[in-house]
């Protein structure tokens, strides 16, 4: 999937702050504006560049 211009921005500035050494990375970005999107971006090249992932979601907040 190509992501839309502000979301590629948005994917590199996680993968930036990552390289930096900062682990703890908040993205905001509006309702409906592609979080999902974006995260499923970032988790398809670290798989790609052979890193092992890890996704833990809490479930009462996604039944809500």
């Amino acid at each position: 999937m190509e992501l839309r211009p502000y979301q590629e921005k948005s994917r590199e500035a996680v993968e930036t702050e990552w390289d930096s050494g900062i682990k703890r990375t908040l993205l905001v970005l509006p309702t409906g504006t592609g979080k999902t999107v974006v995260f499923a971006k970032i988790i398809e090249d670290r798989v790609k560049a052979g890193d092992r992932v890890l996704i833990l979601a809490h479930r009462g907040e996604l039944l809500e």
